[in-house]
């Protein structure tokens, strides 16, 4: 297994932007769990008004004794993702 993963430069960092992604989304998933349990409509499909909920759990989470770092980490793990998969594409 490592040496396909020598083998190929790219290999490595698009992984790591699928598991970063993967991350992202599952943190963002719980926050809407957590909305929802509020009486919140929360949609199948992710939309813009997705961001109008991440903004109302910002500002009630402290109300509800809940952390704000599953934002927090989901938006740095999005970032990261993007990173790893910019560097997985233009890698020579």
């Amino acid at each position: 297994m490592f040496k396909v993963l020598l083998m190929n430069v790219r290999l490595p960092f698009f992984l790591a932007a699928m598991a970063f992604g993967g991350l992202a989304n599952v943190l963002a998933f719980f926050v809407l769990a957590r909305m929802r349990s509020l009486g919140r409509r929360v949609g199948v499909w992710r939309t813009h008004r997705d961001w109008v909920l991440y903004r109302d759990y910002w500002r009630v989470a402290p109300y509800h004794k809940w952390s704000r770092a599953p934002i927090i980490l989901a938006l740095a793990s999005f970032a990261a993702g993007g990173c790893f998969l910019w560097m997985a594409l233009v890698h020579v």
